[in-house]
C-alpha cells in the first residue's frame, strides 16, 4: 500500500493507493494533525511506501514520517501542476450544477479543500512512472 501526501504550510493532503492505483482512502487534515493521521494510516494499511511532494513543507515532514515509517521508504514526486490536475478531477468527480455549468473549470473555486485530490495525483504520478 502507498500513502500520497500532499504537504501545505496549513493543511496537508493524504491519499491511500493500492499498487495497481486503486483509491483506498482520501483525507484532507489540518496541519498539527498530520503527523498522527499519517501514523493512524500506516498502522491502519500497513503502508510501505510514503509518496511526497516535494516543495519545502515536503522536506520538513520527511523528518516526521520516517520517525513514524520505520519498515519503509519515502520517495518524493514533483507537484509541478498537481494542484491543477487535482481541482480538475474535483470537477469531473463533481460535477457543476444549474448555470455553473458554463462557468470553465479553470473560474470555478471547489467549495471545500482539494488537497486530498492532489495527493491522489501525486500518488498516481509515482505509479505512473
Amino acid at each position: 500500500m502507498i500513502l500520497a501526501i500532499d504537504p501545505g504550510k496549513n493543511k496537508c493532503g493524504l491519499a491511500v493507493l493500492e499498487p495497481n492505483g486503486r483509491l483506498i482512502e482520501k483525507k484532507v487534515v489540518a496541519h498539527p494533525q498530520c503527523p498522527g493521521e499519517i501514523y493512524k494510516l500506516i498502522a491502519k494499511y500497513k503502508i510501505t511506501r510514503v509518496v511526497v511532494g516535494d516543495s519545502a513543507a515536503g522536506k520538513e515532514l520527511e523528518k516526521e514520517v520516517s520517525a513514524i515509517l520505520l519498515k519503509g521508504e519515502i520517495v518524493f514526486i514533483p507537484e509541478k501542476d498537481s494542484s491543477r490536475e487535482a481541482r480538475d478531477r474535483y470537477w469531473k468527480e463533481n460535477p457543476p450544477s444549474g448555470l455553473w455549468k458554463l462557468v470553465p473549470t479553470s473560474l470555478r473555486v471547489p467549495p471545500s479543500p482539494i488537497d486530498d485530490y492532489a495527493a491522489l495525483i501525486l500518488g498516481e504520478r509515482y505509479l505512473n512512472r
